[in-house]
């Protein structure tokens, strides 16, 4: 069935910031010896930039406060931590969109593990995926977007209605997701203002 779909970024798109450095931020609030954590990190970056191991290692080390914390924890990370830098003019742009009848997907690199307590009146919410501690897959970011999308809309049932449907993201890096539709939509990153996408030089 074809319908239209708006597609939509998260961190800085639909709430400014960045929801992993949050989280980090978070964690060693309230529990400051995980500070010895980022030494694997590093490693793994310094790894990385040496192409000896994946994205998906360094985020995999990054995630650590996941591994100690349990739903109840991740459910007040989302309400003090994230939800409350939304932008709201991009939130009431997405609710415009759903009450036109357009599927809603929110597409972002975060993770998983803690997105899916969001609030937000959308039909699915697609990330990086932790389970059992670990990511599971390839990081949610740049071209790995797309077959995510289009795994969830064909469970849908849905083809993207090209001419009808939007993308919106704050960065250069969603242009595989933006080109899945016609009007593609960049969030600025300090007013959370919505503007026609044009690729930076």
């Amino acid at each position: 069935m074809k319908r239209s779909v708006a597609l939509f970024d998260f961190d800085n798109t639909i709430a400014h910031g960045d929801s992993i450095a949050r989280l980090l931020q978070y964690d060693l609030k309230h529990k400051p010896w995980h500070f010895f954590h980022f030494l694997p990190v590093g490693l793994y970056y310094i790894g990385y930039l040496c192409h000896l191991c994946s994205i998906e290692k360094v985020k995999d080390a990054l995630l650590f406060p996941l591994r100690s914390m349990n739903e109840k924890e991740l459910v007040l990370f989302y309400q003090n931590e994230v939800s409350i830098h939304y932008y709201p003019q991009v939130l009431q742009e997405l609710k415009q969109r759903k009450q036109e009848g357009c599927f809603i997907i929110v597409c972002t690199a975060s993770c998983e593990a803690y997105m899916k307590y969001h609030d937000l009146p959308i039909d699915a919410m697609i990330g990086t995926r932790f389970e059992n501690g670990h990511i599971v897959g390839k990081n949610c970011k740049n071209e790995e977007k797309v077959p995510r999308i289009l795994t969830c809309l064909k469970e849908q049932d849905i083809v993207i209605d090209y001419e009808h449907s939007y993308a919106y993201s704050d960065s250069d890096s969603d242009l595989p997701m933006l080109e899945m539709v016609k009007h593609q939509k960049r969030v600025l990153l300090k007013s959370g203002n919505i503007v026609d996408f044009h690729k930076k030089r």
